[in-house]
């Protein structure tokens, strides 16, 4: 079997934090011995404040693993001229320098975030007394289970084959200890039986005790005044970590377990969500991202300078035909996807998620103006997983979204995965997500707006970075 040497993260155990209010800064500009780090709750607190940096950075969820990368390879923007840094990615040329870099940066990022989460683990349990209560112990724990399941998770759906086009084939190492060894790689199926498991493991000791969980109202004023307990939506909650494990489940193909999750939180068709959580019930110009329904979103205070690189004011006064980062969608192919389908159609995400350009042909998005938060998890996904995964209550599942959505019911659907997808399309368009519904399928074409043949096994199986496999060994 190959093994993969994971670009090595030169923490040595050494790591950094900073004692200013910004989050923690990975660079090491000063070193402490993990031994010494790890004697106090702060040092989990400040590594996992440095996980979740690394996860909001433009190299990772903070752009290409969201609005930028990963949304060109759905085919959502207009890319045109030879100078554009996407012009080789829309037409899915892996191989070429741009595109390498940003893989090969995505992927370390990724397991640089896997070692920081494993060192804790390594020390946790010995260290257990250094908690403020045995809840906040399980708390901890539960929450670096779940990310290490999690940046897996993304690792296989964007570098590995999906299920359904082979799950015994080698896929990536799944790290489960800080070391700098080589490491197997697992096969698909293995990779999802792990991520399973991490986050099954994240379940059983986060339920009782997170607050945005099943004791919501018995918990949450009593951890208001913890830093990692406040604003949980911020963190990978309980209720997140189910829902997670729901994405899971339909991408390994398990249909019965994605539902039995997702009924969780959403319970029957036409039920309110579980607190803290709520659908939208209005187009709110202040609440594009429909701030309830986040079950898990990153804090970026820099996202808006994240975005104006491709969606801001100077690019588009510049010309966005012109400029080599802008991403633009054709005003009549927007118009297209969210055409009315009764008259009595009025959908929020139309009237909160564009801007105008000065070109009468092209809108840029603006569904992250002024937000400060990149959704990694959200309600809606739950009621799409439910409409796909429901027998016989597919329809009612979706039309309570759409009653969320400024939508009127619909009835005598004859094709409702085509209306998922519909679904699908406007709702993660700029999240990221959109292409792996395409892989998780194994659809032959991919388009939001116009379809592209693709050759499922050159377009959805992504190269490893050559990084790993010059260091890589093989048996």
């Amino acid at each position: 079997m190959k093994k993969l040497r994971y670009l090595p993260i030169c923490l040595g155990m050494l790591f950094f934090f900073s004692a200013c209010q910004n989050w923690f800064d990975v660079s090491p500009k000063s070193d402490v011995k993990a031994e010494d780090l790890f004697q106090q709750e702060s040092g989990f607190r400040d590594v996992l404040t440095g996980v979740y940096s690394l996860m909001s950075a433009p190299e990772s969820y903070g752009c290409q693993l969201s609005f930028g990368y990963m949304d060109v390879l759905a085919q959502y923007y207009n890319i045109s001229g030879n100078t554009h840094q996407y012009i080789k990615t829309k037409v899915y040329l892996y191989g070429e320098p741009y595109d390498k870099e940003v893989l090969s940066t995505v992927w370390s990022r990724q397991y640089k975030g896997i070692a920081n989460l494993n060192a804790m683990l390594m020390f946790i349990d010995k260290q257990r007394n250094v908690f403020s209560s045995e809840e906040v112990y399980r708390i901890y724990k539960g929450e670096i289970l779940a990310l290490r399941g999690m940046l897996h998770f993304d690792m296989l759906r964007l570098f590995s084959s999906s299920p359904a086009i082979d799950k015994e084939r080698e896929a990536i190492p799944y790290l489960e200890s800080y070391t700098n060894l080589p490491q197997g790689q697992q096969t698909v199926e293995g990779v999802l039986e792990k991520v399973v498991k991490d986050l099954n493991a994240a379940r059983e000791l986060m339920r009782e005790v997170d607050p945005y969980g099943p004791n919501y109202a018995e918990l949450e004023s009593l951890y208001e005044s913890h830093p990692l307990l406040r604003n949980r939506h911020k963190h990978l909650n309980y209720y997140a970590v189910t829902a997670l494990l729901a994405r899971v489940q339909l991408y390994a193909g398990n249909r019965t377990e994605a539902l039995e999750a997702v009924r969780e939180i959403v319970g029957e068709p036409g039920s309110e969500p579980v607190v803290p959580f709520s659908l939208a019930t209005a187009a709110v110009t202040s609440e594009r991202l429909f701030n309830s329904e986040l079950l898990f979103a990153l804090e970026e205070r820099k996202m808006q300078d994240n975005i104006d690189v491709y969606f801001g004011e100077s690019v588009i006064k510049n010309g966005i035909t012109n400029s080599s980062t802008a991403l633009s969608m054709n005003v009549n192919n927007r118009n297209k996807l969210f055409a009315q389908q009764d008259p009595a159609d009025d959908d929020y995400r139309l009237k909160l998620w564009f801007q105008e350009t000065n070109t009468a042909t092209a809108v840029m998005p603006a569904k992250y103006a002024n937000s400060g938060y990149i959704p990694l998890i959200r309600l809606s996904e739950l009621y799409y997983i439910a409409a796909e995964c429901s027998a016989n209550q597919g329809l009612a599942y979706l039309n309570t979204l759409r009653a969320h959505r400024g939508l009127a019911a619909m009835t005598g659907v004859t094709d409702l995965q085509a209306e998922i997808a519909r679904e699908y399309s406007k709702e993660f368009m700029c999240e990221g997500q959109m292409f792996y519904y395409y892989k998780r399928l194994g659809l032959k074409s991919i388009g939001v707006y116009r379809t592209v043949a693709v050759d499922p096994e050159k377009v959805y199986v992504i190269p490893l970075p050559d990084d790993e496999l010059d260091f890589g060994l093989i048996e």
